[in-house]
């Protein structure tokens, strides 16, 4: 068996005080929802952590939600078929 060794890049370089102003300018500005983003129910929150735990990871893919609710999915391939 072959010994696979993994290397980190090089840690990224400080924030500039330019990078840094931009950061904290952005802090004061509201979140906006639009159709694209729009806010997320409790009901979704509590899948989205229930997910996450799970898996333990914060990506949670397309492959993982048809694992989980193939009946989402269902539907969707039904409408694509008629």
């Amino acid at each position: 068996m072959a010994t696979v060794f993994y290397f980190l890049p090089n840690p990224p370089p400080p924030l500039t005080e330019e990078e840094k102003a931009e950061i904290a300018a952005l802090k004061d500005r509201p979140i906006v929802y639009d159709e694209d983003c729009p806010p997320m129910t409790d009901e979704e929150l509590d899948e989205l952590d229930y997910l996450i735990c799970k898996y333990k990871t914060r990506c949670i893919t397309k492959e993982i939600l048809m694992a989980e609710f193939p009946e989402r999915f269902q539907k969707h391939k039904t409408e694509a078929a008629g």
